[in-house]
């Protein structure tokens, strides 16, 4: 792994993005309408949404990830610079490291925005530290990105891209979303704190081990 290398190419990534501003626009806009939307349809006064917050937070970050995530590789691949990046003198470890930081970056972005706004829109009271709140939300989103990265390079030369990696995703996701949950609501209702919760370590342990596979597995993706 050379960390300079990756840094590059995230920083490439990262200044493609900010001239068109096309995925990140469109991701707020996305979880700010859902947050909107749910805001409406739900009373933010009433005892019941105190139980279905958590999951609703969550629910938002998962469907905007997928509008990120489903172009980490495929526009890649649309413009011509995947190649570019495999015969450069950069390790097929380095480019995936560096796509999946890229993507972390964008769903920390927009967990510094919808975070905040989902406690202001539904009058919200987290019985435990909001600073511990928004740390399993980011490990749910580091662990969501680790996985997506990697299957975002999986369906690159499918047919309907779009629609494949998220019938493969989810699935694979099922339980960083159960876990992730209900670690949310541990410390937003309950009020208990991040080191006592034993979900929040199956999350950190399911991200190594997806991590490592993503690593061996995947030079021979891009080589097919």
């Amino acid at each position: 792994m050379n960390p300079l290398l990756i840094y590059r190419i995230v920083c490439k990534d990262l200044k493609s993005e900010l001239r068109g501003k096309e995925t990140i626009n469109f991701m707020f806009l996305f979880s700010f309408i859902s947050l909107l939307m749910f805001n409406f349809a739900a009373d933010p006064f009433s005892p019941a949404l105190t139980e279905v917050g958590p999951g609703l937070l969550w629910f938002v970050f998962i469907f905007t990830g997928m509008l990120g995530l489903s172009r980490a590789f495929i526009k890649e691949k649309e413009t011509g610079t995947l190649e570019g990046l495999l015969l450069a003198p950069v390790s097929t470890e380095d480019i995936l490291y560096a796509k999946t930081f890229y993507n972390l970056l964008l769903m920390l972005g927009i967990q510094l925005i919808a975070f905040p706004l989902f406690i202001v829109l539904f009058n919200y009271n987290i019985a435990g530290s909001a600073l511990d709140a928004f740390i399993v939300l980011a490990l749910g989103n580091i662990a969501f990105v680790v996985v997506g990265s990697f299957m975002s390079a999986l369906v690159m030369n499918a047919k309907s891209r779009e629609l494949v990696l998220q019938i493969i995703v989810l699935p694979l996701l099922l339980p960083v979303i159960i876990l992730t949950i209900i670690s949310l609501r541990k410390v937003m209702i309950a009020g208990v704190n991040l080191l006592s919760i034993g979900e929040v370590k199956l999350i950190v342990f399911y991200v190594a081990i997806m991590a490592v596979l993503a690593s061996i597995l995947f030079e021979y993706i891009v080589e097919e």
